[in-house]
């Protein structure tokens, strides 16, 4: 897209540095993986930090908030022009992401044919070893490795890559351009891919994100049955190698979850949340959104996070806290609950 025609989509858009309007903007980025060419939204000092400090954000048009940059030094401000391929403001950064990602998904997503099989078509990569079931789908461009096993109605929508000795079974659902790793298990009835929970209110309308980063799932990953991982909103969710996923799970949009993680039955976690390696989340533990959890971490069942959590830390209860102090907390209120009721009683 070109730079001059982001206003036809926010109108609020404008440049404040002189910048041809031919430039070939080409999509969305952020912090987790800047991409040359794209755009960077700023709204606080922390992503302007972010941007500043990033020896990858090289090349990056900025979308600053106005009223955020009527309080930016002259000083920072100069900093992020020397550094930004252009700047421009906004009145509100939340809209414009959700109105310019619309324009940028029809881009990159395209109109792929997700209704013939690409096996009909011509266009899918299937190795002679390949077995596949009766009743599944495979969309356009779609590409499957050796020794992969796809039951029936499974469906891989265009752009999917399927590595090695992989086994998906019957009535998952693999949205456009995941790409799942080598011997990995993706049991039934789940859903790869499918959009982030992502809407900006406004005026009485959920205006929607559009999202386009997808998955992908590392070799050596288990998912149990029914469980979701939604895509990232502009780079990656991310199943780290060797991770191992209970049945209905839910995991949120750009999530990056390390080696080895374990996620027991129910565990939810919010959007844009990053898993250390080895760390566990019991059944029905929850995170909530944006989160850094450190490696070797022990959740207990039923707790909700809602902070971040250093390397090694073993918590529990709602909110989250020291297992130890949690326990003592429940045996403190057992013993006055009982000593209560035993007052009453007499």
């Amino acid at each position: 897209m070109k730079l001059g025609n982001l206003i036809k989509f926010e109108q609020s858009f404008q440049l404040i540095t002189e910048s041809d309007e031919a430039l070939a903007v080409e999509g969305i980025t952020d912090s987790t993986e800047y991409l040359p060419r794209h755009i960077y939204f700023i709204k606080n000092k922390n992503f302007m930090a972010d941007f500043l400090q990033s020896e990858d954000a090289l090349h990056i048009g900025v979308i600053i908030e106005k009223k955020f940059f009527d309080l930016v030094s002259p000083d920072q401000l100069e900093l992020i022009k020397q550094k930004a391929w252009w700047v421009a403001t906004v009145l509100d950064v939340n809209l414009a992401m959700s109105f310019l990602s619309k324009p940028f998904y029809d881009e990159k997503i395209g109109n792929p044919n997700d209704m013939v099989d690409g096996r009909q078509m011509g266009t899918a990569s299937i190795h002679p070893s390949v077995w596949i079931a009766q009743g599944a789908f495979l969309g356009e461009n779609v590409t499957i490795a050796e020794n992969v096993k796809i039951h029936s109605g499974v469906t891989l929508m265009s752009g999917v890559t399927v590595g090695e000795g992989t086994e998906i079974f019957p009535g998952t659902t693999v949205y456009r351009n995941v790409k799942i790793g080598n011997n990995v298990r993706i049991h039934a009835n789940c859903v790869i891919g499918a959009d982030g929970f992502g809407y900006n209110f406004s005026k009485g309308v959920h205006h929607k994100v559009w999202h386009m980063g997808s998955v992908i799932i590392e070799d050596d990953v288990e998912i149990g049955a029914a469980t979701c991982i939604d895509s990232g909103t502009f780079s990656p969710t991310k199943i780290g190698r060797g991770s191992k996923i209970d049945n209905q799970v839910q995991i949120g949009h750009n999530c990056k979850l390390g080696t080895g993680v374990i996620l027991c039955g129910q565990a939810g976690l919010g959007g844009s949340t990053t898993i250390g390696d080895y760390t566990v989340f019991g059944g029905d533990a929850k995170a909530a959104n944006g989160l850094k959890i450190g490696k070797g971490v022990q959740i207990a069942g039923g707790a909700g996070v809602i902070n971040n959590v250093e390397d090694g830390e073993v918590l529990g209860g709602f909110p989250a806290r020291n297992i130890k102090e949690w326990m003592k907390g429940v045996a403190y209120i057992r013993k006055h609950s009982l000593s209560s009721s035993k007052d009453k009683s007499e």
